[in-house]
């Protein structure tokens, strides 16, 4: 076959591969988009904090009523000084939510029109309370998993999949400031497993890293309520926020959690690997904090003491008073 015809067949093939490929990936395409459209019917509608603390931070809207504001007892609960303790409702009808200002100091605004009635929303409204703006997106849209994947992304730490230290610092930062203005207690409890160095070197840092996910599973068995914050703060450490708690519950968290962990049996490649956790607590009542990071001090101070008596043990700060 002459050179010239072997290129115009070349040329033919490589034409006919392209429009192959092409062909496949918009049929991926479109099963990916079907999947994802069909994940999304299960979604509850949800409110995102676009400008504000902690930005990105999502509500799901799964009660009939939900209350905005700074007061502890709300369901949403936001750290904003321009905010009333009992702000604004967010009420679920047959088609979808509505929301209604509560006679806040400074009003309630949807695309920033002051609001004079209950009001139905509607997608990709803005809600404005105080300098805090939340977007409102309805149940289905397939936008709520892209919202998942960017909090996925930015706030959640890969190995564990609980929060990362980004995330946690931010809603730490703002819990204290809130625990401080209305002098409610604000326990932290920051978390060590013991060894740690010892297990990654006797067993290799798979093993290590396993023992981690297998600790955070055991968190969860500590009956903690929807509004304690548990995030990674950095290797085998983990902070615990109970906002609006008592030092009495904070306590009997933190020993569950110590007993959970020590009785739990970490297995991993046959091999039982024994494991304990020691336990740092501070208060915002308990001492004279100027900001978040002397409490986190407080905390690890804690915490290191708890160490230095000898491990699986918890330790809370001083008052400054005893």
């Amino acid at each position: 076959m002459p050179a010239d015809e072997i290129t115009e067949k070349m040329d033919e093939n490589s034409k006919d591969s392209d429009e192959s490929l092409e062909t496949h990936l918009v049929e991926l395409y479109s099963h990916t988009l079907d999947q994802d459209l069909e994940r999304a019917k299960s979604k509850e509608a949800i409110l995102i904090i676009i400008r504000g603390l902690p930005q990105g931070k999502k509500f799901i809207l799964n009660q009939p009523e939900m209350r905005i504001g700074r007061d502890p007892d709300v369901e949403i609960l936001i750290d904003d000084g321009g905010i009333s303790r009992k702000h604004a409702l967010i009420r679920k009808t047959d088609s979808g939510y509505t929301l209604e200002d509560l006679q806040s100091r400074n009003g309630s605004f949807l695309n920033d029109i002051k609001l004079e009635e209950v009001v139905e929303l509607n997608k990709e409204d803005m809600i404005k309370i105080g300098t805090t703006i939340l977007k409102y997106i309805p149940a289905g849209e397939i936008e709520i998993l892209y919202q998942d994947n960017l909090t996925n992304a930015a706030y959640m730490d890969e190995l564990t999949q609980v929060f990362n230290r980004n995330y946690i610092s931010q809603v730490f930062e703002a819990e204290f400031k809130r625990a401080k203005a209305l002098h409610t207690h604000f326990p932290v409890l920051l978390f060590d497993v013991d060894n740690f160095k010892r297990i990654n070197d006797c067993y290799g840092h798979d093993a290590g890293d396993h023992v981690l996910r297998e600790v955070v599973q055991v968190f969860q068995q500590a009956d903690l309520r929807e509004l304690d914050l548990l995030g990674r703060w950095g290797g085998e450490e983990f902070l615990l926020l109970l906002s609006n708690s008592s030092i009495e519950r904070a306590m009997r968290v933190s020993e569950r959690i110590r007993k959970l962990i020590e009785q739990h049996r970490f297995l991993y490649e046959e091999q039982v690997i024994p494991l304990t956790i020691s336990v740092g607590i501070a208060d915002v009542r308990r001492g004279d904090y100027a900001c978040y990071t002397d409490l986190f001090k407080a905390a690890d101070q804690a915490l290191y003491e708890s160490k230095r008596k000898g491990k699986n043990q918890v330790t809370l700060a001083s008052s400054g008073e005893d």
